[in-house]
C-alpha cells in the first residue's frame, strides 16, 4: 500500500516538473497535465481512505485465542491510540483538521451555468450587513481558515490554513497559512480610475490581522458580529503565513470564531478610491461606509469572482481560474433577482429557466401530493426516494433553522410573560403545521433543532387551549371593562386595548394564511391582530430598530450552541443587534457566560437545557418550526442545454442529512 503510494507521488512529482518546463509554450497541453494530476491525487486520497478503513477494521478484529487441538491463529493486535490523528475534533497541541478533501471534484465535469433564484442583498459589507443574503454572497467568493465538510460538519478540516494548534487551555490558536493564494482582482481595475488594482496579490496573515481589528473597532457597526469577538486579546501576523489569535479567556466560541474567520481584502478596503491609504485611526469609520461597498464591489479569494449584479435583476459568478482549492463544476453561477412572486418562479422551472427551486408547502400540495404536474413523480410513502424518478425530481429536505413568532418586552402590551404564555397558548401549533405546511417541519419549543443533543425535551408544550390563555391575561390584569368585546387594561393611567400589529414577510401565502388562522383564535378571547407585511429588506430595518409589537421571524441554526447574541441582556438593546425582543434575565445571562467557558459536553448540554428551560418559561419567542421543504431540480432535460443537472443525489446519499443539499458534486457533463 505504502509503495504505490509512493510511486504515485513520485509521478506526481514529475508530472509537475513536467509542467513548470512546458508551461510556456503547450497551454492545451498543460490543461491535460492538470487534470492528470488531478486524477492522481485523487487516487492518493482514496489510497489513503481506504488504508485508514483497513486500519480501523483490523483495530476493530477480536483476537482469536487458540483452544484445545484448534490451530492456531495469529493474534491481532489494535494499533495503540495516537493523540494526532487529524480527526477534525478539536484538541490541545496537535493539529487536529481533517485534510482538505478535492475528492469531489472532476474536472472533466467542469462547465456550464448553474441557474437559480436569488435576492437583492441589502448591502454588500461583509462585517456591517450580516443578512444571509449578503452571506450567501460572500461566501461564494471568499474562504475562511477552516471549514466544516459537509460529510462531518461537526468536524472540521483544512482549508486557506493547513494546520492550527491550539495551546493556552484553549486560548491561543496560530495557523499556519497555505502558500500561494491570491486574491482575486475585482471587475473594476479593468478601469483606468481604479487600475492601481489590476496586479496579484497573495493572500497573508496579515489580511486576517486586520479583518480582526477592523471587526474589534467600535466605530465598525458590527455590534453582533463583534460580541463573539470581545475576548479576543491579540492578534499577531510575525510573517506572511502565520496567524495567532490569543483570546483572554477560554470561551468555546473561540473555536468556530478563529476556525471560521474569512479575510477582507487590506489592500482594498485599507485604501480610499484612489489608492491612497487611509489612516490607521480613520479606518473604522470610512470601512462603515466604504467606496468599495458603495459600487457594489466583492472580492474574496474563494472560487468564485462576483462580476457584479443589477439590483432586482440579476446576479452574477464567474468560476476564478486561479483558484487554490476544488471548485464546484460550473463556470458561471447565476441568480434571477427579478421573479419574485413564487408562482412565477415555479413556472419559470418548469420551463427550465433555473435548475433548482424549493417547493412552497402550498405548491408541494398542488404539484405533488395533488400529482397537478405530472412531471414529478407521486409520493410513496414506501419509497422516500421515489422523488427522483420524475423529470421533474423532488427530496424533502431538513434544515438547520427555526421560526418563530416574537414578543416585544419592551412594550406594555407583552411585557408580563403571563401574556407572552397566553399567546403561546392561543396560537394552534400542530394544526397549523398540518393544514398550512402540510406536515412540512417538526414542532419546536425552543431554539435548538430537536435532533439536537442539545435540545431540553423534557420542556412541555404550550398546547393550544384558549381557556387556558383567558385564564393567564385575566391574572395578568386584562380583562374586558367597557364590554366592546376587546380586553383592556389600565396602564399609566390610560386604558390600553389589546390591539397590536404583528409584523411578516410577504410574498409568503403560509404566513399570510397562518396569522390569518391565529388572528380569529385570538379574537375568541379579545385580542385584536393585524398582520401586516413588509418587503425583506424592510423587515430587516424592523427587526434591527425593534420597530414592532409583534414580528415574524426565523434563525439559522449553527453546529455550536452558543446564547450570547440572541439572549444575553447586553445585546437588548444595541442598535441593530439580535436581540431584537428585548429579553432580560440576569441566570440567563450567568449561563450564556458558563456556557462559554465551558468545552466539556456533558456539562455544555446540562447548561444549555436550563437556559431553555428558562427561555420556555419566560416566552420572548413563540416557537414554531424547525425548517423542512421540498428541493426540486432539473433530472431530464437535455444536455445540450444544460438542463439535466446530475449528481444532486451523491449528495443526498451520502452529506450529512442537514447539509446534503451541497452543489460539490452537481455537474451537467460526463
Amino acid at each position: 500500500m505504502n509503495a504505490a503510494k509512493w510511486t504515485l507521488l513520485i509521478v506526481t512529482a514529475a508530472l509537475l516538473i513536467y509542467m513548470a518546463v512546458d508551461r510556456w509554450r503547450q497551454p492545451q497541453q498543460l490543461q491535460r497535465v492538470r487534470q492528470s494530476v488531478d486524477r492522481l491525487e485523487l487516487a492518493l486520497q482514496e489510497l489513503s481512505r481506504t488504508q485508514r478503513q483497513l486500519a480501523e477494521a483490523l483495530a476493530k478484529q477480536p483476537a482469536v485465542i487458540p483452544q484445545g487441538n484448534q490451530p492456531t491463529t495469529t493474534t491481532v493486535h489494535a494499533p495503540a491510540f495516537d493523540p494526532t490523528v487529524q480527526d477534525g475534533n478539536p484538541k490541545l497541541g496537535v493539529n487536529f483538521l481533517m485534510p482538505y478533501d478535492r475528492s469531489h471534484y472532476h474536472p472533466e465535469w467542469q462547465g456550464g451555468t448553474l441557474k437559480a433564484f436569488g435576492s437583492t442583498p441589502r448591502g454588500l459589507n461583509p462585517l456591517t450587513d450580516n443578512s444571509s443574503t449578503s452571506n450567501d454572497v460572500h461566501a461564494r467568493c471568499n474562504d475562511s481558515l477552516c471549514e466544516r465538510p459537509a460529510t462531518h460538519p461537526e468536524q472540521w478540516s483544512a482549508n486557506l490554513a493547513e494546520s492550527v494548534i491550539i495551546s493556552d487551555d484553549y486560548q491561543t490558536y496560530t495557523f499556519t497559512l497555505r502558500k500561494g493564494v491570491r486574491w482575486q482582482r475585482p471587475t473594476v481595475a479593468s478601469q483606468a480610475k481604479y487600475a492601481w488594482l489590476a496586479k496579484d496579490v497573495p493572500l497573508t496573515a496579515a489580511d486576517f490581522k486586520f479583518t480582526l481589528d477592523l471587526i474589534l473597532n467600535p466605530a465598525v457597526d458590527c455590534p453582533a458580529l463583534r460580541n463573539y469577538y470581545e475576548d479576543v486579546e491579540k492578534v499577531e501576523a510575525p510573517d506572511d503565513h502565520t496567524l495567532i489569535v490569543r483570546w483572554k479567556r477560554k470561551v468555546y466560541t473561540s473555536l468556530s470564531f478563529s476556525m471560521g474567520l474569512s479575510p477582507l481584502p487590506r489592500h482594498i478596503y485599507g485604501h480610499s478610491a484612489d489608492g491612497t491609504p487611509i489612516a490607521p485611526e480613520q479606518q473604522g469609520v470610512a470601512f462603515n461606509k466604504h467606496w468599495f461597498d458603495e459600487i457594489s464591489g466583492v472580492v474574496g479569494v474563494g472560487a468564485f469572482i462576483f462580476e457584479g449584479y443589477e439590483p432586482d435583476k440579476v446576479m452574477r459568478f464567474r468560476r476564478n481560474p486561479d483558484y487554490w482549492g476544488a471548485p464546484l463544476h460550473f463556470d458561471v453561477i447565476e441568480l434571477n433577482l427579478e421573479v419574485k412572486k413564487d408562482d412565477a418562479q415555479l413556472i419559470a422551472f418548469k420551463n427550465g429557466q433555473v435548475h433548482t427551486h424549493g417547493l412552497t408547502p402550498l405548491r408541494y400540495k398542488a404539484e405533488i401530493l395533488d400529482h397537478k404536474e405530472p412531471r414529478f413523480a407521486a409520493l410513496d410513502p414506501n419509497d422516500p426516494k421515489a422523488g427522483r424518478k420524475g423529470e421533474l425530481a423532488w427530496t424533502r429536505f431538513k434544515a438547520l433553522n427555526f421560526s418563530y413568532l416574537g414578543w416585544n418586552i419592551r412594550r406594555p402590551l407583552f411585557s408580563d410573560k403571563r401574556v407572552r404564555q397566553a399567546m403561546s397558548h392561543a396560537f394552534p401549533k400542530e394544526r397549523i403545521i398540518n393544514e398550512v405546511f402540510f406536515g412540512l417541519g417538526q414542532a419546536i419549543l425552543t431554539d435548538v433543532h430537536p435532533d439536537n443533543q442539545y435540545a431540553n425535551k423534557a420542556v412541555k408544550p404550550y398546547a393550544f387551549d384558549l381557556e387556558r390563555a383567558k385564564v393567564l391575561l385575566a391574572e395578568a390584569g386584562w380583562s374586558d371593562s367597557d364590554g366592546d368585546g376587546t380586553l383592556d387594561k389600565e396602564v399609566d393611567g390610560k386604558r390600553l386595548p389589546f390591539r397590536f400589529i404583528i409584523k411578516y414577510y410577504s410574498d409568503s401565502p403560509e404566513w399570510d394564511n397562518t396569522l390569518l388562522i391565529y388572528k380569529n383564535e385570538l379574537r375568541r378571547i379579545g385580542i385584536d391582530v393585524e398582520p401586516k407585511p413588509f418587503q425583506w429588506k424592510e423587515l430587516i430595518r424592523v427587526y434591527e430598530d425593534k420597530d414592532f409589537d409583534a414580528v415574524v421571524g426565523g434563525w439559522r441554526m449553527d453546529w455550536d450552541i452558543d446564547y450570547y447574541q440572541l439572549w444575553h441582556s447586553t445585546q437588548a438593546d444595541v442598535q441593530g443587534g439580535s436581540n431584537h425582543c428585548g429579553f432580560k434575565n440576569a441566570r440567563v445571562d450567568e449561563l450564556a457566560d458558563k456556557l462559554r467557558a465551558t468545552f466539556e459536553t456533558p456539562e455544555r448540554i446540562a447548561i444549555a437545557k436550563e437556559i431553555q428551560a428558562i427561555i420556555h418559561e419566560e416566552q420572548p419567542y413563540t416557537f414554531f418550526r424547525s425548517g423542512e421543504g421540498i428541493f426540486v431540480w432539473q433530472n431530464h432535460g437535455k444536455p445540450a442545454t444544460d438542463l439535466y443537472l446530475k449528481g444532486v443525489t451523491i449528495g443526498l446519499d451520502t452529506l450529512h442529512p442537514l447539509v446534503n443539499r451541497s452543489a460539490a458534486n452537481w455537474h451537467f457533463r460526463e
